[in-house]
């Protein structure tokens, strides 16, 4: 069994790891730290999003000047592709793959400016286990090696799709999980498919189909059969300025919430702006209204109106959204809005289906040869989660949160228990922030999460505050078991 011993470890390597490796390398030159980022595959900064993917029907949902590694340098990114093609702008929408290029770019280039100072190791991490007194963790790597250091920064990203109903093991050889091009890749020609869901990654997958595997007719299926929004053609926001306390004051309800929102659109409607403005505007303020909402209405928010503001707020760039407008303008595309009650494998290698239309009383039933779960990633953590996430929860080193929208963790981006406790060490910076911040999930926020979650371990390392535990926090060692 071997030991190492190094001061700060990243578990995963895609964006949020990425970045915050890049930050920790820039704010810890003075005390020389040593990192080490652990990834399950060789290819860094990319995850599921900015895989390698031969594929360049595959946007990017945000412009390219909103895309930079950086806050600070906000058209960094755009210089990076205007070397490649001097006709990007800012207002581009970049391949998703161009992007994985970048973040492989920038993590080279931080390692060049600080030699020896990052390694990087391909390598699952299973658990991650509390050391006795101040001397930090243990992590355990699926090859049986163990790892040794006074901080851990979990980067976990997105958790795979769960299916929305049990399945037996015959049908379950006809899923694919959303980004598994290379199974899609291998369907035949002329047969009919199911995408189960209708958000951003159902249209990648129809648009990756419809270039490479050409099905015979394709079914988008939700329950409310909702589509995200178009992006506006290259054209500047508008001046909007908005505050939070337009929206209330906490404790916020939902349906209050909306009202507002709906009301304020049709003000600047009015004056002749668009509704893309306003929740731009308000997008900087989300995670103050999210937190001014108690659980109850958190809980009625994502029950009743989490569809209707994620096609709005998520929103399509405007050629896919273009090419899904054609594809359905032809007919070989068909949206449902219906609940999924059955699949069922026939003798003839197809999926019987059974549907639950929105609003009716019979049900409706269709033949596929294959489904594809882009039902959307799934933020809560419990018995089908990975390893990893269920081993830290049973020791108390991380609390789900009651929304089902991650984990739980402080203002520093530290863990915290059940209590609200903080554990001295042991850090998270992902998608499962959206639990504390509800906007969490896309580059623009991820970077500032990471540069701040840097920064904040730099200056506890920088005062050994290992050895005393900031107010509020707790040594994993001492709690009990």
């Amino acid at each position: 069994m071997a030991n190492d011993s190094t001061s700060v470890i990243i578990v995963g390597g895609g964006l949020s790891g990425t970045l915050t490796a890049i930050n920790l390398l820039r704010y810890t030159v003075q005390q020389r730290v040593s990192i080490t980022l652990l990834n399950p595959t060789p290819a860094l900064g990319r995850g599921l999003a900015y895989r390698d993917h031969d594929n360049n029907d595959l946007l990017l949902n945000v412009p390219a000047g909103n895309m930079s590694a950086f806050a600070n340098a906000p058209s960094h990114f755009v210089e990076f592709c205007q070397r490649i093609d001097p006709s990007v702008s800012a207002g581009s929408f970049m391949p998703r793959r161009c992007y994985g290029d970048y973040l492989e770019h920038c993590l080279t280039d931080a390692m060049a400016a600080h030699p020896g100072r990052l390694h990087t190791t391909v390598a699952e991490v299973c658990e991650v286990r509390a050391l006795s007194e101040t001397k930090g963790f243990k992590v355990k790597l699926s090859s049986g090696q163990y790892l040794t250091a006074q901080h851990v920064v979990l980067a976990l990203g997105h958790q795979l799709p769960r299916f929305p109903i049990p399945l037996g093991p015959m049908e379950r050889d006809l899923i694919i999980d959303a980004w598994d091009f290379e199974r899609m890749n291998r369907l035949p020609s002329g047969v009919p498919i199911l995408i189960l869901g209708t958000g951003h990654t159902a249209v990648d997958v129809l648009l990756h189909l419809s270039q490479r595997v050409r099905p015979s007719a394709v079914w988008m299926a939700s329950r409310r059969g909702l589509l995200p929004a178009a992006h506006r053609l290259n054209l500047p926001p508008a001046p909007v300025v908005l505050s939070p306390d337009a929206f209330g004051e906490s404790p916020l309800r939902t349906r209050d919430l909306m009202h507002r929102l709906r009301r304020e659109v049709a003000r600047q409607i009015r004056r002749g702006l668009d509704w893309r403005d306003v929740l731009n505007q308000l997008r900087s303020h989300t995670p103050q209204l999210w937190q001014g909402m108690p659980l109850a209405e958190r809980q009625r928010f994502l029950r009743h109106a989490v569809p209707f503001w994620d096609i709005h707020r998520h929103r399509l760039a405007p050629l896919a959204a273009e090419r899904l407008q054609s594809l359905l303008a032809a007919g070989t595309v068909e949206v449902l809005a219906a609940r999924l009650l059955a699949v069922r494998k026939t003798r003839h290698d197809r999926l019987a289906l059974e549907f639950k239309p929105r609003g009716q009383t019979p049900t409706q039933a269709l033949s596929v040869a294959a489904i594809i779960n882009c039902t959307g990633p799934s933020m809560a953590i419990g018995p089908d989660s990975q390893p990893l996430l269920q081993q830290l929860t049973r020791d108390r080193l991380m609390a789900p949160d009651p929304c089902g929208l991650g984990l739980n963790v402080n203002d520093r981006h530290q863990l915290t228990n059940a209590q609200g406790n903080a554990i001295a060490g042991l850090w998270y910076v992902g998608p499962m922030l959206k639990a504390r911040y509800w906007e969490a999930i896309a580059a623009p926020e991820l970077r500032v999460h990471a540069q701040q979650l840097a920064q904040d371990l730099a200056m506890q390392m920088a005062a050994h505050s290992m050895s005393s535990p900031l107010p509020g926090t707790i040594n994993p060692a001492l709690m009990p078991g």
